[in-house]
């Protein structure tokens, strides 16, 4: 009882600024540990329960106008539950791989002030500074890390770390025009050996696709059409110097055609990544099919998935390595048109965004997006708390004329 007291006599201020540094180590613990992860999001959420300004936090639930496009995912999850064939457990741990889309709006309260906003995208890039190092040490000096990982990747398998590390060399190169002239060699440095460690390190393809976008994202920002030309004609070089000189790139990329011979030998499943995710697809679309406009249930995927091929020998999954084909097959196309609907909100809210923010929150949505077209992303719980992190940094830092203007458009 003297406890319980104690904690809620504690200074409200000194609530927000516990949640402040949550929200700040958040960012930099995303890339790096689960288990950090879960902690400070747990300190998060405390901290804006006990905190002060609830007459703002609410404001920010009810009337962010990015926020009130989350609610229909979550509010489908929540039903989906009344007729899934999933069992208890799946459907459980569905729910909440929705729910964690409800850290958003929390999270733009504290990412409110821009120094702080821009304090947590620098300790994300610190993280993959960190990631980066110990990458070096562990492929040329045997340095005893990340070992359950292929190649480079030390605390987060290869498709997380690649995807992350091009992510923040997407974000250290945008900030090459903002920063003092002393620091910004270093930060050429940096981003030259992010990239070098995507192309000769890292068996992570999405990092290789996210490059290129993250490229052709930042000359268009900077040079538009000029640019983009530009960064086309580099791209090409880029790779193909690294087909020809890095056995990790060309490696992988040649999987890619070795993937496609397994899979039309009689669909070895087990040996083709490539070929997997085509049976996946395929089956997806006969789910969504069967039950197009409310799918088959929040975390019935896996068992709907074994029923469509009762009776037969193939490879089962409960992840169809694609958030579109899961969320359609979980939740119908109605679920499919809400995802949709908020990335459009996105992409249309970001054109408000100070043009400090603007490209980078541009790439990461569009990064994302492609992403998904690869993996469940907001079923898995790296890229789900990243997704959010990003989200709320970006949105964040929303003026408040355009929100205004914003919620008027939403209501006519």
């Amino acid at each position: 009882m003297l406890i319980k007291k104690k904690l809620f006599n504690f200074p409200q201020l000194q609530w927000d600024l516990v949640g402040q540094g949550a929200a700040i180590g958040l960012a930099f613990a995303v890339p790096v540990s689960t288990a950090i992860t879960s902690v400070l999001v747990a300190i998060i959420l405390l901290s804006w329960i006990l905190g002060p300004n609830q007459t703002e936090k609410r404001w920010i639930l009810v009337h962010h106008p990015l926020v009130v496009w989350l609610y229909p995912i979550i509010f489908l999850a929540i039903l989906g539950m009344t007729y899934s064939m999933g069992d208890n457990d799946t459907i459980r741990r569905s729910v909440i791989d929705s729910l964690r889309l409800g850290i958003i709006p929390i999270l733009i309260y504290y990412y409110q002030p821009k120094a702080l906003s821009k304090m947590a995208l620098w300790a994300f890039a610190s993280a993959m500074v960190l990631t980066l190092v110990l990458a070096f040490l562990k492929v040329y000096a045997n340095f005893p890390i990340g070992l359950k990982y292929t190649t480079g990747a030390v605390f987060k398998s290869h498709i997380k770390t690649s995807y992350f590390m091009a992510i923040a060399a997407f974000f250290l190169a945008f900030q090459i025009k903002y920063v003092a002239k002393q620091y910004r060699f270093v930060l050429i440095g940096i981003v030259a050996l992010m990239v070098y460690y995507l192309l000769f390190m890292s068996v992570g393809r999405i990092g290789y696709l996210t490059l290129v976008l993250c490229l052709l994202m930042l000359a268009w920002q900077w040079y538009r059409l000029k640019g983009m030309l530009w960064a086309s004609l580099i791209a090409v070089l880029m790779f193909g110097g690294a087909y020809m000189t890095s056995s990790v790139f060309s490696d992988r990329v040649n999987l890619l055609a070795q993937d496609l011979d397994f899979y039309h030998e009689g669909g070895r499943l087990l040996e083709s990544s490539l070929g997997s995710r085509i049976q996946f697809a395929d089956s997806s679309t006969s789910l969504i099919i069967e039950k197009p406009f409310f799918g088959w249930g929040t975390g019935s995927y896996a068992l709907a998935y074994a029923k469509l091929f009762e009776g037969k020998s193939t490879l089962l999954t409960d992840n169809p390595h694609n958030e579109y084909l899961r969320i359609s097959v979980e939740l119908g196309l109605l679920g499919l048109g809400m995802l949709l609907l908020l990335f459009y909100k996105q992409w249309r809210l970001s054109s408000q965004l100070p043009l400090d923010v603007r490209g980078f929150c541009k790439g990461v949505l569009l990064t994302f997006m492609l992403g998904c077209t690869l993996n469940s992303w907001l079923k898995d719980f790296t890229e789900g708390y990243f997704y959010c992190l990003m989200t709320a940094i970006c949105f964040a830092n929303l003026p408040a004329t355009a929100q205004q203007k914003l919620v008027k458009a939403t209501l006519h």
